[in-house]
């Protein structure tokens, strides 16, 4: 909405410059990715070393949240130039792109496993990334217009929607909140201990992966804010609930496929109340993710209501008190139901004494 209240979206110019932004990101993650497939020759090592049981994992650069961030960058781009939300999706899209590079900036667990060259280049992409995140702000900022065209008016999410997600990303972000107090509680008094989860420099961090206590903030803030706006019905809150929906679900397989190579599925029984509570949220995220993503990514209704009709069409077929056609109320009447047709309802009233030819 802009400051008189009218709702407003992207220029043209706007959505084609945001979506070739987004294409430079994919381009540039998909690089890493492509980096790492070549040096495992197989998918499914990839996969393992993302979801942390392979023993590639200190050899590829790249993490599941790449992987994340590419299938963002491109679905994005491909949407935004006729997407009604095209300004926040652009918007979120920069954001988590921050989120997620921005501990590059200061994180210290892969200063001793992997090569100078190799650092440096991660490093170069990182502030290569956060300055085309910073692009895509200014264009949000700078791309903003009035609405002109209704069908192009920002949407929000549908009640059933609205409440679907709340229902399941406020949990999901609870969770997420309630694992961060468990492991802070793990190290009580030491404080340097419980650090590395933000610094990374307790190491077994992969080159572009997110220290732990950063991971559990990011999805905290991004599920609990989706979930509110979900509650709300702002507009905000399809294309965040979806990338929020991305994260928990793309966590959840990893750690399902992880369960299920360990067979902790069979031996649920004999793992201990931590263990359960573990397994039990990798199954919630994977089915909680696939949920929202069907919910979130259906179209949703106009932000602003459905169009009003000009007022003399509502005021020709009227109603309550009595300014219409057929249901006026007592005294001032209305087409067929009162004692008079109201003036103005279909013309006015005839005559006393007609003239010739009435």
């Amino acid at each position: 909405m802009g400051p008189t209240g009218q709702p407003q979206s992207l220029a043209r110019g706007a959505r084609f410059t945001g979506s070739g932004v987004c294409l430079l990101l994919a381009a540039l993650t998909a690089l890493w990715v492509v980096r790492d497939l070549r040096l495992v020759d197989d998918p499914a090592r990839l996969w393992w070393a993302w979801a942390g049981s392979g023993p590639e994992r200190f050899l590829t650069a790249s993490t599941l949240y790449d992987l994340i961030l590419l299938c963002v960058y491109v679905v994005v781009a491909l949407v935004v130039p006729r997407s009604p939300v095209a300004a926040q999706a652009l918007a979120v899209t920069a954001f988590v792109t921050l989120a997620v590079r921005a501990p590059l900036l200061w994180v210290e667990g892969f200063a001793e496993v992997y090569p100078h060259g190799l650092r440096m280049r991660a490093m170069v992409s990182t502030f290569v990334a956060l300055g085309l995140a910073a692009v895509l702000l200014i264009v949000v900022a700078a791309g903003r217009r009035p609405v002109r065209d209704p069908g192009r008016a920002p949407t929000r999410p549908g009640r059933g929607a609205r409440l679907t997600g709340f229902l399941l990303l406020g949990p999901a972000g609870a969770s997420a909140a309630a694992w961060e107090i468990h492991w802070f509680r793990q190290n009580p008094g030491s404080s340097s201990l419980y650090a590395e989860r933000f610094t990374g420099s307790g190491g077994a961090l992969q080159l572009l992966g997110m220290p732990a206590g950063w991971l559990s903030l990011l999805l905290t803030a991004v599920c609990l804010t989706a979930a509110v706006g979900a509650l709300a019905g702002a507009v905000h809150s399809r294309p965040l609930g979806l990338v929020a929906a991305v994260l928990v679900g793309a966590g959840g397989a990893a750690g399902v496929s992880v369960a299920v190579r360990a067979e902790l599925f069979a031996a649920f029984g004999r793992l201990d109340a931590v263990e359960q509570l573990m397994v039990g949220w990798w199954a919630f995220g994977l089915v909680a993710g696939v949920v929202l993503v069907l919910v979130l990514g259906r179209r949703g209704i106009p932000a602003g209501g459905p169009p009003r009709l000009a007022p003399n069409v509502y005021d020709g077929y009227g109603g309550g008190d009595g300014a219409g056609g057929y249901g006026g109320g007592e005294g001032r009447g209305g087409g067929y139901g009162g004692s008079e047709p109201a003036a103005g309802a279909f013309g006015p009233p005839p005559p006393a004494s007609r003239p010739p030819g009435w």
